[in-house]
């Protein structure tokens, strides 16, 4: 690899110098560029704020309405047994059993006369009146 000889590092080359005056030339030309916009005045400015403003709000309620209408219209095809004018994320729930039980089946697990593990080593059930 060849190595840049003292008169190109001093050109502004690629030196310890050289980025730091590129650097400065580009912040120089930024700056040069900036004094030539012709910025807006403040009644110009807030007019087209506003235009911003209701654009934005104008095309909100026109996403929002159709996001509506097309869930109303695509409901049946994803919730096929409810009305499409209910939009429950929640099933329908019952409030009886469904089923029987059968005659034998008991509701409650069978009660044991033994204390429970749980309930510590020098524990005894307690005596019923």
């Amino acid at each position: 690899m060849a190595r840049a000889s003292g008169a190109a590092l001093a050109a502004g080359g690629s030196g310890a110098r050289g980025w730091r005056r590129r650097w400065r030339a580009y912040l120089q030309g930024v700056w040069d560029e900036l004094r030539k916009v012709v910025w807006p005045k403040r009644s110009e400015l807030w007019r087209m704020t506003w235009v911003v403003v209701a654009t934005v709000v104008v095309f909100g309620l026109l996403i929002g309405g159709a996001d509506a209408l097309f869930a109303t219209m695509t409901s049946p095809l994803y919730n096929p047994g409810t009305p499409a004018s209910s939009n429950s994320t929640t099933p329908a729930t019952t409030t009886g059993p469904t089923t029987a039980p059968s005659p034998g089946a008991s509701a409650s697990p069978p009660v044991s006369a033994s204390p429970s593990p749980s309930s510590g080593a020098g524990a005894s059930p307690t005596p019923t009146p």
